[in-house]
């Protein structure tokens, strides 16, 4: 019987993830009622594409420069970000780079815009 093959991008995020919820805290204490969902699944990772407009706004992501994403509400349907829940963002080729935060999320007219912070940074 053979072990059923792995994606790689899938081994590289929850290896990511691993290591970014020790840096950022996140690890539980050991419990007698076995691991939670925060230790088993990782977040949704996810990129902003392959094209140069993708690779500016990862890169000012990861300098502090962009601290929020705006899009339609039609765009996020009915599944709008909620203040504290966790992301990992990937570069083009699926390898993570950041884990993020969201923060806060305002909803104005048509258009919603979410805030978040970078909690842990691939070195």
């Amino acid at each position: 019987m053979t072990a059923p093959e792995t994606d790689p991008a899938e081994e590289a995020v929850r290896a990511f993830w691993d290591l970014a919820r020790f840096h950022a805290r996140l690890n539980v204490a050991p419990s007698y009622f076995g691991p939670t969902t925060l230790e088993v699944v990782p977040p949704p990772a996810w990129s902003f594409g392959d094209q140069p407009e993708g690779e500016r706004m990862l890169v000012e992501v990861l300098s502090g420069a962009r601290t929020s994403l705006e899009g339609s509400v039609e765009e996020y349907g009915d599944e709008l970000p909620v203040p504290g829940s966790l992301s990992i963002l990937t570069d083009a080729g699926g390898h993570p780079v950041a884990l993020l935060e969201v923060t806060s999320v305002d909803v104005q007219g048509g258009s919603v815009v979410e805030h978040f912070r970078v909690v842990h940074q691939d070195s």
